[in-house]
């Protein structure tokens, strides 16, 4: 068989896997001259896309013959957990369930089960975000306030201590987005919080994301509202899963995370047909 035939054969594989599965994975080997950007621009990915499902030690310098893995269209993938429902999964990417359905092929009456791995098109994440109209920021997660900000009992130490930010629990693995635009001034580990992102917004303010399982971004690193930051974990001094959402002013003094963001019914917002029709969305 002639290359441009193996080539074709391998490309209407690929469309028939789309079209069946609603996704496959690419593995690629780095080439001379390739940079995230430019291998993200020829793929039509997002970057943080790319480092979400990799461990790239430098970012900004790729090794020459290294491989990396991606899904085509971009996407990112999520592991389903005991108890969790389709229309729960949906809520923790900001997505409608109907999409998460086409992608994966589920037909009527098929039941998800644990460790399966669902595939989230990029186009449908954050369709169902709500976009702060008076504050500042959205909410970086879909999940519930487990600790809110200023004195309480460390739930580690059990000592009094001041708590500089606002914990969101969510499931192990769920996707941190950025609260609003701006750039990475840092990301990586952080004492207590664990694996961390830190981003310098343009107004001024600062938004801390702690205790994460993996971190999808890098120093430097342009992101806008509902980028994709990392995925939620328990790094640091934390008990169980959650975010550690942190609000500094331009003075880089924390303030109340709440005071920041919409109303907490206004995570997900199902958004009508007619402007102006919009439903919230429970748990």
């Amino acid at each position: 068989m002639s290359n441009r035939n193996l080539l074709a054969l391998l490309v209407m594989l690929v469309v028939v896997s789309i079209t069946s599965f609603g996704y496959v994975i690419i593995t690629y080997t780095i080439q001379q001259g390739d940079t995230l950007y430019s291998i993200a621009k020829e793929h039509e990915l997002h970057v943080s896309t790319i480092l979400d499902f990799n461990d790239i030690e430098d970012p900004k310098s790729l090794k020459i013959g290294e491989k990396i893995v991606f899904p085509q269209p971009d996407g990112l993938l999520y592991e389903v957990k005991k108890g969790e429902t389709l229309s729960y999964i949906a809520k923790l990417f900001f997505a409608p369930v109907e999409d998460i359905i086409r992608a994966n092929s589920i037909k009527n009456g098929d039941i998800i089960v644990p460790g399966q791995k669902l595939f989230v098109p990029m186009d449908s994440i954050n369709k169902y975000d709500y976009k702060p109209i008076e504050r500042p920021f959205r909410w970086p997660v879909y999940g519930v306030i487990s600790s809110n900000y200023g004195w309480r009992q460390h739930p580690i130490t059990g000592k009094l201590a001041f708590h500089t930010g606002l914990d969101i629990a969510a499931p192990m693995g769920a996707p941190i987005f950025a609260a609003a635009d701006g750039y990475v001034t840092f990301a990586g580990l952080n004492g207590g919080y664990g694996f961390m992102v830190e981003i310098q917004h343009d107004d001024g303010m600062v938004t801390r994301y702690g205790h994460m399982s993996h971190i999808s971004v890098y120093v430097g690193q342009r992101v806008f509202m509902g980028s994709l930051l990392g995925r939620i974990g328990a790094t640091g001094l934390a008990t169980g899963p959650h975010v550690h959402f942190e609000v500094r002013d331009n003075e880089y003094r924390t303030v109340d995370p709440l005071s920041t963001l919409p109303a907490k019914d206004l995570m997900y917002v199902i958004r009508g047909y007619q402007e102006g029709n919009a439903d919230t969305g429970g748990k």
